[in-house]
């Protein structure tokens, strides 16, 4: 697998207010995460970072899954965790009163693909049949589009279009999406809204199966992409891409697996 991540503080703020994480632990486990701060510059960075690093923290030193539900209590308890830190770091300064983050991400072991998500940052998954967006935003605009209140349309440019309906640190009780999906995927992509709020998934997607350019290439071009359309947030993006397997090697697979059957 490959993995590129970029973030950008685009061309109107002065701080960027994401973080993201990449890692591999000792289990050869993977983990992604994007998470985009909210409650104004210094808050939002810092609670961007207190989620990575706990997301980080715990899963370096965490156990080796087993079961499904291993790994869905596991993600759970983590973000409690960061939710608990953010909460009861705004409560000790004026400063960062209400500080909070998005957390979106992916967790790949041997049991196959985990995404969670808090917030309105997102996980989009390319498979054979194109870019799915696999993570729902937790957000008002994004309840009113489920309600048919309004359209995907008029959601681009609707005054509550940054109004999020949940994330970490800001409230003791929160919501938290935990999902299996399925692991036949090609790419993996992992952004803030500074992406999707920007750049339309059709262009996302014509980027993301461009097999001329490497994944550090279109996470590249991904960022352009939201700076040329006005960078008017910060953006983030990580890409997960399945190296390709060849004939000759899926053939010894083949011969190997008749050669000595489970």
């Amino acid at each position: 697998m490959i993995i590129s991540g970029r973030t950008d503080p685009g061309k109107v703020r002065p701080v960027n207010e994401d973080s993201y994480l990449t890692m591999t632990n000792r289990h050869n486990d993977t983990l992604a995460v994007v998470c985009d701060g909210i409650g104004g510059s210094a808050a939002g960075e810092e609670a961007s970072r207190i989620a990575v690093r706990t997301l980080g923290d715990a899963f370096r030193k965490g156990p080796e899954f087993s079961h499904d539900y291993e790994v869905d209590s596991w993600l759970r308890e983590v973000l409690h965790k960061a939710n608990d830190q953010i909460y009861n770091r705004s409560m000790k300064s004026k400063k960062v009163r209400g500080m909070g983050t998005t957390a979106v991400g992916v967790l790949i072991c041997r049991l196959g693909t985990y995404i969670f998500n808090v917030g309105d940052s997102r996980l989009y998954a390319f498979y054979d049949d194109g870019l799915t967006q696999m993570t729902e935003d937790h957000s008002v605009i994004a309840q009113l589009v489920r309600e048919n209140r309004i359209t995907p349309e008029e959601a681009r440019t609707h005054s509550q279009r940054n109004t999020l309906t949940n994330a970490l640190g800001v409230w003791r009780v929160f919501r938290i999406d935990v999902d299996k999906i399925e692991s036949t995927w090609k790419q993996l992509l992992v952004c803030s809204d500074g992406l999707h709020g920007y750049v339309p998934q059709e262009e996302i997607e014509k980027v993301i199966q461009d097999p001329i350019f490497t994944p550090d290439q279109k996470s590249r071009i991904l960022v352009e992409r939201a700076n040329e359309a006005g960078g008017l947030d910060n953006v983030t993006v990580i890409l997960l891409e399945q190296e390709p397997v060849f004939d000759h090697q899926l053939e010894k697979e083949t011969r190997r697996e008749k050669e000595f059957p489970c």
